[in-house]
């Protein structure tokens, strides 16, 4: 790390932003500090240079309400980043520009949804284990862990078994993973809870080069006796892999998925499958995009980036052929067993392809194309990753004629700006909605609805 001489910067912060942390401006520059609001004073200074260069905070001091901070681990822990704005000012703050830009550029009155509940709604944690601690990863540093005993966006069930499962770990200091000396096994505790069933999974993630060693078996018997979990999973990667709840596994109890109930829909969650974070939050986006499919009339169902199928299966009654695709092959052959059992007397196909090469997209036009079926006649979802759909699928939709697309995302900045730069060329946003599954971090969730623009008669 570069030295430097010079004095600290000692600065106040003057405003928040989108992403709910404090901004100060420093030679014309803003500068953007975490866990802060307007009135704080930061004191930091400068290393590196150029693109490189980068600030390192000495002291923050609080001038301002924090009152609203529940977690003890807040500023410590990497997860929340907000609680210290109270949840309605947060929910402002990420929401207002967007709702503003579509009225203004598209005359559409966003509709927006603030969370149900702020606490215990996360479906999902990923705890590492180290031996000098075992929790979740500090802000801004990686290889840094903060020990945590409670988290807050979890649920009830998920903390007590999270606290007998780290009472095991300390008192069995052999187990966790040493990344420097390769001793112990374990580098990953993952904890999965349905929101509308009383399923339960415990992942455990292990060191495979030592798989099945003696520490991992005495876990096992401890787990059949103590753990709640109706379901508990050892998989296995290797030791340099830093990925929680993947690789190859076994069943210790139960079965390798879960069961969630959504509207009344059974699926099966795979442990090693993305799920909705927050289900229950995620219900007024579902309802839109049922409104629009209801009102468009269409006869077949587009599922662009479809995962194992969820919104095929929730919506596949309304149509008469169901087409999806995605890069994940066992997420497709998932989404084409469970579509074609759930409505085995319609035209159901589901297709793998790299929706990010440009070489695939001639496979992806002819599994199109197999059907036969009418662009004109098509609702399309659309649900890319966070980054974003990319130009290659966004001008394969642009010239494939289909009428109404719901474009869903949880990262509605690049949403807006994908409708804007590329969309918006052929499409008019007519109707859109945000809520947020995601209380105290800067994301949401987002849909919009757009429809093919009609193109001026010549004479």
């Amino acid at each position: 790390m570069e030295t430097t001489d010079k004095p600290p910067i000692i600065a106040e912060i003057t405003k928040l932003g989108e992403d709910l942390s404090g901004k100060t401006i420093v030679n014309g520059k803003v500068h953007s500090f975490r866990y802060t609001k307007p009135g704080d004073i930061v004191t930091f200074r400068f290393f590196g240079r150029g693109k490189r260069r980068w600030e390192k905070i000495e002291s923050i001091t609080i001038n301002t309400d924090h009152s609203s901070v529940a977690c003890p681990y807040f500023a410590s822990c990497g997860g929340c980043s907000g609680q210290h704005i109270p949840y309605a000012e947060q929910f402002a703050l990420q929401t207002d520009r967007l709702v503003r830009n579509y009225k203004e550029i598209w005359d559409i009155d966003v509709k927006t949804v603030p969370a149900a509940d702020s606490y215990h709604y996360r479906n999902r944690m990923d705890f590492s284990i180290f031996p000098h601690g075992f929790g979740l990863r500090e802000a801004g540093n990686f290889r840094k862990i903060v020990d945590i005993e409670k988290c807050l966006i979890q649920s009830d069930w998920a903390n007590q078994e999270w606290k007998i499962i780290r009472g095991y770990i300390q008192e069995n200091p052999d187990l966790p993973l040493d990344r420097k000396s390769e001793q112990g096994t374990l580098k990953y505790v993952t904890l999965r809870k349905a929101v509308n069933t009383d399923d339960s999974m415990s992942i455990f993630t292990f060191d495979k080069g030592k798989r099945e060693s003696s520490d991992e078996k005495e876990l096992e018997a401890w787990l059949l006796l103590n753990s709640t979990a109706k379901h508990i999973i050892f998989c296995y990667n290797p030791r340099p892999s830093e990925v929680s709840a993947a690789g190859e596994y076994r069943i210790v109890r139960g079965n390798s998925s879960y069961e969630e109930l959504i509207r009344s829909n059974r699926f099966l969650v795979p442990f090693d499958s993305f799920f909705q974070p927050n289900p229950k939050q995620f219900e007024p986006i579902l309802e839109a995009i049922e409104n629009w499919l209801d009102d468009s009339g269409a006869k077949n169902f587009l599922d662009l980036f479809c995962g194992s199928g969820f919104f095929s299966i929730l919506f596949g009654e309304k149509v008469e052929t169901i087409m999806g695709w995605d890069s994940f092959k066992p997420s497709v052959e998932t989404a084409m067993k469970l579509v074609s059992e759930k409505y085995p007397s319609k035209n159901v196909l589901f297709e793998q392809v790299d929706l990010f090469q440009r070489k695939q997209l001639p496979k992806f036009l002819e599994g199109f194309q197999k059907t036969g079926i009418k662009t004109e006649d098509s609702f399309l979802v659309l649900d890319p990753p966070r980054n974003g759909a990319g130009s290659m699928v966004l001008e394969w939709i642009m010239e494939s004629g289909i009428q109404r697309i719901a474009y869903v995302s949880c990262n509605p900045r690049k949403q807006w700006d994908e409708i804007m730069n590329e969309l918006g060329k052929e499409y008019q946003p007519i109707d859109a909605l945000i809520t947020d599954p995601y209380p105290h971090t800067p994301h949401l969730e987002s849909v919009v609805l757009l429809e093919k623009k009609k193109k001026p008669l010549h004479f």
